[in-house]
């Protein structure tokens, strides 16, 4: 079955809203300040809570059963991700545009997701009905933008620093 989504996100707060067929369908709650997030996609409802040293891993939670049902775990270097369900299914996110405007969740097998994104809004499609691999995808993606925005917001003082000193 294949599933065509729509997003728009506000970029200060990294919010996204999800929407099909021009109705919203679902939604991606960031706290301030943090990477974790409630979302909400058709009758699915999940918390995303990061855990260890730079948000090494994320827990996802099913807000309906308190129980976790996915973890997801992030390869820093080279903008991947691992989602481990707790079927013991797996699933890889990665970047395959040359800008990060485009990523992939998939298994290689019979569930694969593409990811596209413009001004702060995207299309999604998917031959997948598993409304937690179509939201992780997002969550992943605003997480390694907000690490970068992070790295940003630390070497530019610094560069202006020393580029002011030897002047």
């Amino acid at each position: 079955m294949s599933k065509f989504i729509n997003w728009k996100s506000n970029w200060l707060s990294g919010n996204f809203q999800l929407f099909a067929d021009g109705v919203q369908k679902g939604m991606i709650t960031f706290e301030t300040w943090k990477s974790n997030a409630e979302s909400m996609l058709e009758d699915k409802n999940y918390q995303f809570v990061n855990e260890g040293f730079w948000q090494s891993s994320t827990k996802v939670i099913d807000r309906k059963t308190g129980g976790v049902v996915a973890v997801i775990t992030y390869d820093s270097w080279k903008s991947k991700a691992l989602i481990s369900l707790n079927t013991g299914e797996q699933y890889e996110w990665k970047s395959t545009g040359i800008w990060k405007s485009q990523w992939t969740v998939s298994n290689y097998k019979d569930a694969h997701i593409m990811y596209t994104s413009g001004n702060n809004s995207g299309a999604i499609s998917s031959d997948t009905d598993n409304n937690l691999l179509i939201i992780a995808g997002l969550f992943i993606k605003q997480v390694y933008h907000k690490r970068a925005v992070l790295i940003i917001a630390c070497i530019v003082p610094i560069i202006s620093t020393s580029t002011l000193r030897h002047h």
